[in-house]
């Protein structure tokens, strides 16, 4: 199925936003900024359902902030996996990339091909990260002894600062005190670090101020239950704001 007509969209999009249903009364700015809405979603069936129904009576600025994302967005992906992949790759988040997938989460997660091969990120890694709505941070034991991962993170809290990006820190077997203290296997992957590029190299310091940084995001911590259980928490958390994480997605068709 090609992109629908303007007309097809807007009826589409207030079928799902139920915009003209008789307890939601829609001003006449409301719905200005709607049918501009539905119009930014270039006729995709899938980004209208979600655009409307995320934003069912909900207020006009939560409207307005989408129409704004929607116009300016150059985002390719919903969702950026940062992680381990000597820790989660093949368990934890390989669930919840499956998770997010099956939530219709356009979700980024490297493969594997080149990981940790030479000492510099790859720029496909780096620029995912820029065109993404909202990075979650696998933080797990080993995380800090891979330089990728830490120059992830750097990128990461780069975008957040520069770009609004949304960032969820979960602390997967793990203590953030720990991390912000460099402490436990923290501490002693930072400690090779200065000892193979310096104790006042750049790098280095920037990887921890960024740790340090990302302990201080609020976020989730897991430590033992069922996994499926706490992902399915990440999922529904997600589900939450996926008006805030609308991309233009030519893969959405249904």
């Amino acid at each position: 199925l090609g992109p629908l007509s303007t007309e097809e969209s807007w009826t589409l999009f207030q079928k799902h936003s139920g915009i003209h249903d008789e307890k939601y009364s829609a001003s006449f700015d409301l719905l200005n900024v709607a049918r501009e809405v539905a119009i930014e979603c270039e006729g995709l069936p899938g980004t209208i359902k979600d655009a409307g129904s995320s934003l069912r009576s909900k207020p006009i600025e939560e409207w307005k902030t989408t129409l704004d994302s929607l116009k300016h967005s150059m985002a390719k992906w919903q969702i950026f996996l940062s992680f381990r992949g000597e820790d989660t790759r093949h368990t934890f988040t390989g669930s919840l990339y499956q998770a997010l997938s099956q939530g219709r989460f356009k979700t980024f997660m490297d493969d594997g091909g080149g990981l940790d091969i030479g000492d510099q990120i790859s720029p496909s890694l780096l620029n995912a990260i820029e065109a993404s709505r909202l990075s979650i941070i696998v933080l797990s034991e080993n995380y800090a002894n891979s330089t990728w991962c830490l120059d992830e993170l750097v990128k990461i809290l780069e975008c957040k600062k520069l770009k609004n990006q949304e960032v969820w820190p979960i602390f997967y077997k793990v203590k953030p005190s720990d991390i912000r203290h460099m402490r436990e296997s923290y501490g002693k992957d930072m400690s090779r670090h200065e000892n193979t590029f310096g104790i006042n190299s750049e790098r280095v310091q920037k990887w921890k101020s960024a740790l340090s940084e990302v302990c201080k995001i609020s976020g989730k911590h897991y430590t033992d239950g069922y996994e499926y259980e706490f992902i399915n928490t990440i999922v529904e958390d997600a589900n939450r704001i996926r008006s805030r994480l609308q991309i233009r997605n030519r893969y959405v068709l249904e």
